[in-house]
């Protein structure tokens, strides 16, 4: 589903809230100084393939693009990212939102990043966050009828290893050993009233070692998360860490 990027990333962060989204303004890259990080102008708008929206598909993902010394974006490709249902595998939506995704990402225009005056090539990350309207469709929360307020349905509960009664482990791929990738790979999950986590997906990490980890966090399972006697869902992220 990822594609192996040769490139060391620095991360700017735009979010785009919308599944019809429009990419516009600045995008520096963090840690430059302001006139030599690449910066986006122009527009393009994306909207979520039908089959991704199907699929549950939503959540944060990172795209890397090489921005070149002319401000033209010669390469983009899916890096992390999103979050679907646990138990499923939809390869092929994956598939075509990564591809979709990239086709908009090559679209966009930069200024260049910029050296002793000079332009110059710069590799840059961008997050966006999507919303599937399929995920935005849930139920009102009920009303307590003592405060007469929402009763409160979901909480975030941080990193979340520590609270598990079984954190299964993720095995070390042998790509991912010939490669001696390693570091700290973070899953965003979201568990259900009953302990099991429903929902994960890899939001940082080296490539081939995301699908591992999700599928490990997918095979955890917690105790139940009461709120005033109420069981309620929880959103955290469980955390793994390979060492090469």
């Amino acid at each position: 589903m990822f594609l192996r990027p040769n490139f060391r990333l620095t991360l700017s962060i735009l979010t785009v809230a919308a599944i019809n989204l429009v990419l516009c303004g600045s995008a520096s890259v963090l840690g430059q100084s302001a006139d030599s990080g690449p910066k986006l102008i122009g527009s393009a708008t994306y909207s979520m393939p039908a089959s991704a929206i199907e699929a549950e598909i939503g959540g944060d993902v990172t795209m890397a693009i090489r921005v070149e010394s002319d401000g033209k974006p010669s390469r983009a490709v899916l890096i992390s990212g999103p979050t679907w249902p646990c138990g499923k595998q939809p390869n092929d939506a994956l598939r075509e939102l990564s591809s979709t995704l990239s086709d908009t990402m090559m679209s966009l225009k930069f200024i260049p990043a910029s050296k002793d005056g000079k332009p110059i090539e710069r590799e840059i990350g961008l997050r966006i966050a999507l919303k599937n309207p399929k995920l935005l469709g849930l139920p009102s929360p009920s009303i307590d009828p003592v405060t007469g307020k929402p009763k409160i349905k979901q909480i975030s509960g941080g990193v979340l290893n520590g609270k598990a009664i079984l954190l299964e482990k993720p095995f070390y791929p042998a790509e991912a050993r010939k490669n001696r990738d390693g570091g700290t790979v973070s899953v965003q999950v979201m568990i259900d009233e009953d302990g099991n986590v429903v929902r994960a997906g890899a939001v940082n990490g080296a490539p081939t070692l995301q699908w591992v980890s999700r599928d490990a966090a997918c095979r955890s399972k917690f105790s139940r998360t009461t709120l005033k006697g109420e069981p309620v869902k929880v959103f955290g992220v469980i955390t793994y860490n390979f060492i090469p």
